[in-house]
C-alpha cells in the first residue's frame, strides 16, 4: 500500500502541489497502477516469440535556423525560483 507520506514525497519531487484531502484517493490510484503492473509482470511469456519491428524511416532534416523566440525575461516571468537569469530547480538526484 502506498502511504500518504510516499504520495507527498512523489508530489514534492515532481514539484506539484497536493491537497491533504486528496492523498487517500491518490494513494489508492497509485496502488491500482502497481497491482496492474505486478499482474503484467507475472504473465508467462515464455512461449511468445520476440517481437522485432524494423522500420526504415528517413525523416528529412530541416535546416538549423535561429528564429525569434520568447525573451529570457518573459520566460522567467512566472518562474517560482530563478537565479542569475536562469531557472533554478531543486536537486532531484542525490
Amino acid at each position: 500500500m502506498v502511504s500518504k507520506e510516499e504520495v507527498k514525497k512523489i508530489y514534492y519531487l515532481a514539484n506539484l502541489n497536493v491537497k491533504e484531502e486528496e492523498l487517500d484517493i491518490i494513494a489508492k490510484k497509485f496502488d491500482d497502477v502497481l497491482v496492474f503492473a505486478n499482474e503484467i509482470m507475472e504473465l508467462d511469456t515464455s512461449e511468445c516469440k520476440a517481437l522485432e519491428i524494423v522500420v526504415e524511416h528517413n525523416s528529412p532534416l530541416r535546416e538549423d535556423v535561429v528564429e525569434e523566440s520568447i525573451s529570457r525575461e518573459d520566460a522567467l516571468l512566472n518562474a517560482s525560483d530563478k537565479e542569475y537569469g536562469y531557472f533554478r530547480l531543486q536537486r532531484v538526484v542525490k
